[in-house]
């Protein structure tokens, strides 16, 4: 029996969003006990009348982190939510002498190369880190229009040519996002995230964008989910008006999460937007 219960125990690393909670829920339902390690606490708070138990950590206490799954004989863990890179910049000095000998010695501060970093360190340590996708596969939309406006021939477009570009920038890990206009480039997602790249675009424009959000080529399913929200299509509002005339969100298929799906459809549906998967 406590082979059992060992074998169903999840150490659940969470970052912020609502999808922290959703996979929890997944976890539970599919018989897991889960253990939560909250990266903020906002994340923490959301946690707790769902998970087992929570912990407040900080991303750079690795070696914390690791004597904490051991003392809870965990063998298994899912990274999900989002972490943002400028708030592990903003607290560098609460790195762990772990997480110090770690970056230094990668030869950037890349998401991938601190994704892989923490994820052979986990495994290396006896803990089998799980995709996202193992839990939340019904997130992940197929090929077709979400919604009841179609984009236009010129929106489609955009789409094809900012989805070339946003694999690009995708492959050489700078971001997954870029925004469209024309079949002009408006703004490439950096550090400082999707929703501020589309912000800023969306104050050029003064007008509706086309969004396209993609998969890195050789996207680590452990790690960094392309995940769209209504926090997505908000940014998409014209900052003069605070409504859209248009606008189109397109997303990879397949490799892209959406969380609150029904909300989305209905914001897009009211605000003449639409919301695309394509591959």
């Amino acid at each position: 029996m406590e082979q059992q219960t060992a074998a169903k125990a999840l150490g659940l690393v969470a970052g912020e969003g609502k999808l922290p909670t959703i996979l929890a829920q997944a976890a539970k339902e599919k018989g897991y006990r889960v253990v939560a390690f909250a990266l903020s606490e906002p994340a923490g708070e959301q946690l707790h009348n769902i998970v087992d138990k929570v912990y407040q950590i900080a991303p750079g206490q690795l070696g914390r982190n690791r004597q904490l799954f051991d003392n809870e004989g965990l063998k298994e863990a899912v990274f999900v939510g989002k972490v943002p890179k400028l708030n592990l910049l903003r607290n560098i000095t609460k790195l762990d002498w772990t997480a110090i000998k770690i970056i230094s010695k990668l030869p950037n501060l890349n998401d991938d190369a601190i994704q892989f970093a923490v994820g052979d360190f986990m495994e290396s340590n006896g803990v089998r880190v799980l995709t996202q996708s193992e839990f939340l596969r019904h997130l992940f939309p197929e090929v077709g229009v979400l919604t009841k406006r179609q984009p236009t021939a010129e929106e489609y477009a955009d789409i094809d040519y900012g989805f070339k570009v946003a694999k690009e920038i995708a492959r050489l890990d700078i971001g997954q996002t870029v925004i469209v206009r024309d079949r002009m480039i408006l703004a490439i997602e950096a550090i400082e995230g999707t929703d501020e790249a589309i912000k800023r675009a969306a104050n050029y424009a003064r007008g509706p964008v086309v969004v396209i959000k993609v998969a890195k080529p050789n996207q680590d399913q452990r790690f960094d989910i392309p995940t769209v929200g209504m926090s997505t299509l908000n940014s998409m509002l014209v900052p003069e008006h605070g409504k859209t005339q248009g606008g189109v969100l397109a997303i990879e298929a397949k490799e892209t999460m959406v969380v609150e799906k029904d909300e989305m459809v209905k914001f897009c549906d009211e605000h003449d937007m639409s919301l695309v998967a394509v591959s």
